[in-house]
């Protein structure tokens, strides 16, 4: 875990290059009922390349809201609709997806990467 302060407040986050980092996010994916969320929308939208969630579930607060970006080319916006309100119904959550074909700095720093589309180098 990497932490910082800001004010009063120390905040966590995950240290990519840790060796346990899978397994972490993954822990907090299963605890937060974003691995719902992941599930139903990697195996389902072709052009997706990473699924990013932000506000306080990215920081290991718990939230009633799911703030994602989904970063990718050609998107389907109303089939993400349907999975978002599908998710909504699974875990109690509401779901914000903003779709985005990068993920800016300024979310980088406020988000979790929890799902990356493989690369095969050749």
């Amino acid at each position: 875990m990497e932490s910082e302060l800001e004010g009063r407040r120390k905040l966590y986050r995950v240290n990519p290059s840790h060796p346990l980092t899978s397994d972490l996010t993954s822990i907090v994916r299963k605890v937060s009922g974003i691995d719902a969320l992941v599930d139903r929308v990697v195996g389902r939208l072709p052009g997706l390349e990473q699924v990013w969630i932000c506000g306080k579930l990215a920081l290991g607060v718990q939230s009633d809201q799911i703030d994602c970006v989904l970063v990718g080319v050609d998107l389907d916006e109303s089939y993400i609709q349907d999975l978002s309100d599908r998710v909504e119904e699974l875990t109690g959550k509401s779901v914000r997806a903003q779709i985005s074909s990068e993920i800016n700095a300024e979310q980088l720093g406020q988000c979790l990467l929890v799902w990356a589309q493989e690369t095969t180098e050749q």
